[in-house]
């Protein structure tokens, strides 16, 4: 293929010096939720600029579809939660993606990820396999075993907590009486192992911010911070074009926001980082036509179908291959993937993707590179 760029920028390697990671928890200024991380992968965003295969950086596991929650604004309802990824086969799966080049495994998707029977066996080999690990969960079925498992082996951990309250969060995420203080008791005893054996994990937390639980968010932000979260951050409700949930976000006034800032603003600490996100993440003004984050990202789905864009799984022709049956190696180097990228970027129109998109930062950033502009080394 011909180079998209006249010469391998070097210069790349300088800003991410083996020293650049710290471990321990993250201060708000350390967090970054709302760009991207590329810039410090040189090395795949070389091969990007030289037209070479792209090996992705990230992985999303869906262990099941089953969920013991049914959120009010969960995009992944449409689905049916159904489905147990092939027993046995996680636990491979992950050294396979270790060894394709893939350094950050999240298990997350479309249901409760600590369901499956293989997670933890999973989020073991990955460990072992010199992969970054983490794990997004509402918390509530959470066992001791598991919790130190966590605090061992997991890079970060990120709680789904969308009510301040027991009876607003009952109204969203429509779980068993109880749960509410479950999480919030499961949170706490993490803090506590973790500090205990000193391990390095970040304890997250965030909620979607609703009509139903708006109310309640000062209390929730001020309560995860007793209990020993390291960080709690405000996402806004991004519409998704199959979920029946639709609702009235008029009380997002900018005098409510203003509000809700300050609030952030006064919790946060060293040690502690309130965040409301960004407004500007639900916008879906698209510049580029092209999605040059498609190598990058993987999304493996309960029923082992290998994705890479997470907004179309209704569309059977964005599916790369099937990596419950299959190597991962077998599926990345098959034409079949070449040709969900091709679909999604001659056929899919970008304006109607969601919100929020994963790839959307990396496209706004890539989208600029390509092509370079004339005399780049008059820099």
């Amino acid at each position: 293929m011909t180079c998209r760029w006249p010469r391998t920028c070097r210069w790349w390697w300088a800003i991410c010096s083996p020293g650049c990671c710290r471990s321990g928890a993250m201060s708000s200024s350390q967090l970054s939720l709302d760009g991207h991380k590329l810039i410090y992968h040189p090395d795949r965003l070389a091969d990007f600029l030289a037209g070479r295969d792209i090996r992705p950086l990230y992985a999303e596991i869906s262990p099941n579809g089953h969920c013991n929650h049914r959120c009010l604004f969960c995009n992944f309802n449409y689905l049916g939660h159904k489905s147990f990824f092939p027993e046995g086969r996680m636990p491979e799966l992950v050294k396979e993606l270790a060894a394709a080049g893939v350094k950050g495994i999240v298990f997350a998707g479309a249901g409760e990820p600590t369901l499956h029977k293989d997670t933890f066996a999973a989020v073991h080999a990955a460990k072992e396999a010199g992969a970054d690990v983490a794990m997004s969960t509402n918390g509530a079925m959470l066992t001791p075993e598991q919790i130190n498992a966590m605090a061992e082996e997991l890079t970060w951990v990120r709680f789904s907590i969308s009510g301040g309250t027991p009876e607003s969060y009952a109204r969203v995420h429509r779980g068993r009486p109880g749960d509410f203080e479950k999480v919030l008791s499961n949170i706490a005893r993490l803090r506590e192992v973790r500090d205990r054996i000193s391990s390095p994990i970040t304890i997250g937390s965030q909620c979607v911010l609703l009509p139903e639980n708006h109310e309640d968010i000062p209390a929730l932000a001020a309560t995860l911070k007793q209990r020993g979260a390291h960080y709690f951050v405000i996402k806004h409700f991004y519409p998704h074009n199959k979920n029946e949930y639709a609702p009235d976000m008029s009380f997002l006034t900018d005098e409510y926001l203003a509000g809700l800032q300050e609030m952030a603003d006064s919790l946060t600490t060293d040690d502690f980082a309130c965040i409301l996100r960004s407004k500007d993440t639900l916008q879906r003004n698209r510049p580029y036509t092209q999605c040059h984050g498609l190598p990058f990202i993987l999304y493996v789905r309960e029923d082992g179908s290998l994705y890479s864009c997470f907004s179309h799984q209704d569309d059977p022709n964005t599916v790369l291959g099937d990596v419950g049956s299959t190597s991962f190696e077998d599926v990345w180097n098959a034409d079949r993937k070449q040709q969900a990228f091709d679909y999604i970027n001659n056929t899919i129109d970008k304006s109607q993707c969601q919100s929020n998109c994963r790839h959307n930062q990396i496209n706004l950033w890539l989208d600029k590179l390509t092509p370079p502009p004339a005399h780049v080394n008059f820099i």
